[in-house]
């Protein structure tokens, strides 16, 4: 059936309508001609009649099938000005009339992604595969590399997958609960080209390990550290509670805005270090920070943006739940040699109670939230601590717009800018 493409929704599907229902579409553009068929609720382009100008060939051989590059058939600046219009959308729907700032994007948006992580499986032949989910399913998609990940990680993984095969390693069956080898994740530093290898596996015993390590080490030279770490849990969570070093020292550096930043294999560390450094700086430049200022880091995780804004502040109090991270975060500030960043293990919210009821002066709150966004409990006690400026950075702008609701009354929004942190993506 022949149809056009009426609209790209939140997640950039395209959406087409077929006697007398809306059906979402993959790899579509606004505007465009279409052939599409009818599988139960779903619709598939079968083929494009007139195709729109910002329409490019994917550089990617899976894909249709992946599903994790949604865009990666509309090229970049044209991604970039869907996005900008989607968060300025957003925004004045909700309410608010600062206008947004143009997408800050990448100059090379390929291959920025400094962590890769695969699941492993059989083909329908039953031969080993690594790759990913097919998009709403666990169908595991074959890959030799990503558009979007590491050149040197995929080569990796495509060393592991090897080895596997020649040691006749067994493959974790997810239903049946049978088998070793789950996930690799690699975890990378361009900057300072050191490189984390972590084999996730049902079991601790992994027969023939030294040498499965040793084989691997004498075709990747630049691989810093091995870990074998081991989740034995029927779980959709990559990784488990145990970590077992094999080689080196179970963790890598990143440098980041003149600051090195130790990566463990659970931290959390932003996946796009070139997009990050323009998130941080963009943020601080515009929180227009004094020495004077005392500046509150909630939601700190392993203290990134806190370091980095410590030389333009008199002090850092960064709060964070996850004791892990803040151990992380511990090391981090005695190995920058940083005196003015204070690391308080804690709930944000109880924390900054606990600051407003001793009268504590906050000149300047930064928080970065996870997905789920902020909740009502944190946002009444920041505003119970009346700080000149919160900077709210969010990867989330649909919970973002939901969190500003309950600070509009006591702060004006000055500045709203878009940083694309992963292009090709929804």
């Amino acid at each position: 059936m022949i149809t056009k493409v009426t609209k790209l929704n939140d997640d950039f599907l395209g959406e087409v309508n077929l006697q007398g229902k809306t059906y979402l579409v993959n790899n579509a553009c606004l505007g465009e001609a279409v052939d599409v068929v009818i599988d139960k609720k779903d619709a598939k382009i079968k083929r494009i009649i007139e195709a729109s100008p910002i329409r490019v060939k994917p550089l990617c051989p899976i894909y249709e099938k992946c599903g994790g590059c949604r865009l990666l058939h509309i090229n970049y600046q044209s991604q970039l000005e869907l996005k900008h219009q989607k968060i300025g959308e957003l925004f004045k729907k909700n309410g608010f009339k600062t206008p947004v700032e143009k997408v800050l994007g990448m100059k090379d948006p390929s291959h920025y992604r400094n962590k890769n992580q695969v699941v492993f499986g059989f083909d329908e032949k039953r031969r080993v595969v690594a790759g990913f989910y097919e998009e709403e399913t666990h169908h595991v998609v074959n890959y030799e590399s990503c558009y979007i990940q590491d050149e040197y990680a995929d080569a990796i993984i495509n060393g592991i997958k090897e080895l596997i095969i020649k040691m006749h390693l067994t493959i974790y069956n997810e239903d049946k609960r049978t088998g070793l080898i789950r996930h690799v994740m690699i975890k990378r530093s361009k900057a300072l080209n050191e490189t984390m290898v972590i084999i996730v596996t049902s079991s601790e015993v992994f027969p023939g390990r030294a040498n499965f390590i040793k084989a691997l080490l004498a075709s990747f030279k630049n691989i810093t550290t091995i870990i074998q770490n081991v989740n034995s849990k029927k779980t959709t969570h990559v990784l488990g509670d145990k970590n077992i070093i094999l080689f080196g020292k179970g963790y890598i550096f990143d440098e980041l805005c003149g600051f090195k930043f130790m990566i463990s294999p659970n931290s959390f560390y932003q996946v796009n270090p070139l997009q990050a450094k323009v998130l941080y700086e963009a943020a601080l430049n515009n929180a227009h920070l004094s020495k004077e200022d005392v500046l509150l880091d909630a939601y700190s995780g392993v203290g990134t943006i806190g370091m980095i804004a410590s030389p333009n502040v008199k002090k850092v109090i960064s709060v964070e739940l996850e004791a892990s991270a803040v151990n992380d975060a511990l090391t981090n500030i005695k190995n920058n040699n940083i005196k003015n960043v204070h690391c308080y293990c804690d709930d944000a919210t109880r924390f900054i109670n606990n600051l407003a009821r001793k009268h504590e002066k906050i000149d300047v709150v930064v928080m970065d939230p996870p997905r789920k966004g902020s909740d009502e409990a944190f946002l009444k006690a920041v505003l119970s601590l009346k700080p000149k400026k919160i900077i709210y950075i969010s990867c989330n702008p649909y919970t973002q717009v939901r969190d500003l609701q309950l600070l509009k009354n006591d702060y004006e929004i000055k500045f709203i800018q878009p940083v694309d942190m992963f292009p090709h993506t929804a």
